[in-house]
């Protein structure tokens, strides 16, 4: 019986994609590999119940995971891998030498960097002197008050790079993407930083759970390129 099930299920997923299942059922599905015989559509129910998307299963940690009644270790590090690999391909979903001349393209890149991470991080995009891609690195992972500390060391990858234009980006996993004093603080102080060494920061996008806020759309930073 499970057997005819899964595919079927399977060829419903080749001929129309996902947008015609539920979260549970993709779930299910991803299971098949980790339960070669039970059915895995309990498992995908407790799991999405327990986490609440899909985006909130693979944001959870091994032991969380281990939690829901029957996930083992193997699953749990199975949908862990499989979070890396997607965590990878959003990351490289823009290529080297690839223009973000608009903020557009700026907030829909940090928004797919951050996409599964459920911890607080930092990081700085750099850009070439026509807005195209070069590399982007996680610069600190906590609290911003953790990350406030590393202004110098912002300034210094950014001269490592020799890259002219940057953006920064940090989330806020549980929160809003509006600002805080502090956020704004440091992305003042960091730009001033930054300008002296000829380097400007373009942007500081953040992500929170239901969106991004860019601080030069909003007026935080000034708009130096008209096109950016």
């Amino acid at each position: 019986m499970h057997a005819g099930h899964r595919e079927r299920m399977i060829s419903r997923l080749k001929e129309f994609g996902s947008e015609g299942f539920q979260s549970h059922e993709l779930l299910e599905m991803m299971l098949y590999s980790s339960f070669k015989q039970c059915d895995t559509n309990p498992i995908a129910h407790r799991l999405i119940d327990r986490f609440g998307t899909l985006s909130g299963v693979f944001s959870a940690s091994e032991n969380e995971l281990c939690e829901v009644e029957g996930v083992g270790r193997s699953t749990a590090q199975m949908i862990i891998v499989l979070r890396a690999n997607i965590e990878r391909m959003l990351s490289e979903s823009v290529q080297k030498g690839e223009m973000l001349g608009a903020s557009g393209a700026v907030k829909d890149y940090c928004m797919g960097l951050f996409r599964f991470v459920d911890t607080e991080q930092l990081r700085m995009i750099f850009l070439d002197s026509e807005y195209c891609f070069m590399s982007q690195e996680i610069i600190s992972t906590g609290a911003l008050e953790q990350v406030r500390p590393d202004i110098m060391r912002l300034l210094e990858k950014a001269v490592q790079k020799r890259c002219p234009i940057v953006v920064m980006t940090h989330n806020h996993p549980r929160g809003s993407e509006m600002p805080s004093t502090e956020d704004k603080i440091m992305t003042r102080n960091l730009f001033n930083l930054l300008e002296k060494a000829g380097i400007y920061l373009a942007d500081h996008v953040i992500v929170g759970m239901h969106g991004s806020l860019s601080m030069r759309e909003n007026g935080i930073l000034p708009d130096i390129w008209n096109d950016f």
